[in-house]
């Protein structure tokens, strides 16, 4: 006599689907957390490789690169051919065709140079952003049907940017007009910050004057703004929302291409007048002649903190803990303050 085989009954079924979903459940977040910390991965040997970029650039031409280059036109308007510190560094990170496709002597959104401007480079990109890399072009560009933007900003002072032509450079490693040498560096290339993470896309209160938001006075010390101009925004709908910052890194500027350290890494601003999404914060944008003081926050995708390089060319993971006062000390070059590394 043949046996009958037995089949599954319905909680047996059941069970099985249950240990199932609990192995997922388990087995999800570790897979999620591996992809993550591979992002961060790539992401810190991207910012290794543009350390490079600026360590042979410096050796080639003795300064590293400026933030932008800007000069007085006619009826004293400035005039921008606005390249920035990446589209310079090209050549050093193994760039050196899309870099001889720039016309230097155009402006980026010249139609002479906006294949360029919408061409993305893989290393200025990191792979945890959520925004596509090429992005629509930003308003006031017609000529730019798409840009490419850029993941990793330099370091372009703390509060205050720049004064103005004949006026003081900001504190930190980049600045319009300047291309510091190595032996400026009095803190250590070690204790000073280069570049660091910036989201795509970034939302923005911009061309505020000079009656820009302050940063209370013990908390940015130093940075030669004269205190009549500290004052709060008495009427922000004088100022204007920018969708797009850091979807153009061929653009020098703080907005586009830089960053400064007013603010902790990911620091939450908000702004009513950017419709309560996170923001930064600027006056006069240097090509419009300054004065520019910004809190352009360094931004990332990653939990918890931010890749950013230091002049060294060592990557350190900053945590958005990190305390204020040394966050702004590593924004700059000859501050002297004394910066445990122990404490970021």
């Amino acid at each position: 006599m043949r046996s009958r085989r037995a089949a599954f009954t319905l909680i047996e079924v059941l069970v099985v689907i249950f240990v199932i979903a609990i192995l997922i459940a388990l087995l999800l977040p570790a897979v999620q957390g591996a992809r993550e910390s591979a992002r961060r991965i790539h992401c810190t040997s991207n910012l290794k490789q543009l350390g490079l970029g600026l360590t042979n650039y410096e050796v080639t031409w003795g300064v590293y690169p400026p933030a932008v280059l800007l000069s007085v036109g006619v009826r004293n308007v400035p005039v921008s051919m606005g390249w920035s510190a990446q589209t310079r560094l090209l050549p050093f990170i193994e760039q050196p065709s899309l870099f001889n496709a720039v016309n230097f002597s155009f402006t980026f959104d010249a139609p002479d140079n906006t294949t360029v401007t919408a061409t993305s480079v893989a290393i200025f990109t990191c792979p945890s952003e959520g925004n596509r890399a090429i992005q629509q072009g930003p308003q006031g560009f017609p000529s730019l049907e798409s840009a490419a933007g850029t993941n990793y900003a330099v370091c372009s002072g703390d509060w205050f940017v720049w004064g103005g032509f004949g006026l003081n450079n900001s504190r930190s490693a980049f600045s319009p007009n300047r291309s510091r040498r190595a032996s400026e560096f009095s803190d250590g290339l070690s204790g000073t910050l280069m570049m660091a993470e910036v989201r795509l896309r970034q939302h923005q209160v911009t061309e505020c004057g000079v009656q820009v938001v302050k940063v209370s006075d013990d908390e940015v010390p130093g940075t030669d703004i004269p205190l009549g101009i500290r004052q709060f925004v008495k009427d922000e709908s004088a100022c204007s929302p920018w969708w797009s910052g850091h979807i153009l890194w061929t653009a020098g500027g703080v907005d586009q291409t830089g960053f400064t350290t007013s603010r902790t890494p990911n620091e939450r601003l908000v702004s009513v007048f950017s419709r309560n999404n996170e923001t930064d914060l600027m006056g006069a944008r240097e090509w419009l002649g300054g004065p520019t003081f910004a809190a352009v926050i360094a931004r990332s995708q990653h939990s918890g903190g931010l890749n950013a390089l230091l002049g060294d060319g060592s990557v350190r993971f900053m945590a958005n803990t990190i305390a204020a006062p040394v966050w702004r000390s590593l924004g700059t070059v000859a501050g002297g303050e004394l910066v445990d590394a122990s404490s970021f």
